[in-house]
C-alpha cells in the first residue's frame, strides 16, 4: 500500500467532499478514503464523487485490495479499516452513535 488520505466528515460534509474530490488529479497515485456519518442510511455519496472528480469511487469491500489512484467510501452502517493492503469492514459497536465512524488504525 503506498500513501492514502483519509477523510471524515459528519452528514452535512458531501460539499465540502465535493471540491476536495474535485482537484484531485487523476494522476494522483494516491488511495482515498472517505467516512461519512450517515447510519444506516442511503449514500448517495458515490454519485456525488464520481460525478465531480477524475478517479473512481466505489464503496470499500471488505478483503478488497487496497489500489492507488481510487476513493473508496466507507458503505453505509459499516466501519471502514486499513489493514495490510487491504480494507476492512465490520459492524461493531457504534462509535458517538454511527456506524459509519472516524477512521480506524490498523489490525
Amino acid at each position: 500500500m503506498g500513501a492514502i488520505v483519509v477523510i471524515a466528515s459528519s452528514a452535512s460534509g458531501r460539499k465540502p467532499l465535493k471540491r476536495i474530490v474535485e482537484t484531485l488529479p487523476s494522476n494522483f497515485r494516491v488511495s482515498v478514503f472517505v467516512v461519512q456519518h450517515i447510519g444506516v442510511n442511503p449514500s448517495v455519496l458515490l454519485e456525488v464523487l464520481s460525478q465531480r472528480g477524475s478517479l473512481p469511487a466505489t464503496f470499500g469491500r471488505h478483503g478488497e485490495i487496497i489500489e492507488r489512484d481510487h476513493i473508496y467510501v466507507a458503505p453505509p452502517d459499516y466501519h471502514m479499516r486499513l489493514g495490510f493492503n487491504a480494507i476492512l469492514l465490520d459492524q461493531g459497536i457504534k462509535v458517538h452513535f454511527a456506524r459509519p465512524a472516524r477512521p480506524g488504525r490498523r489490525t
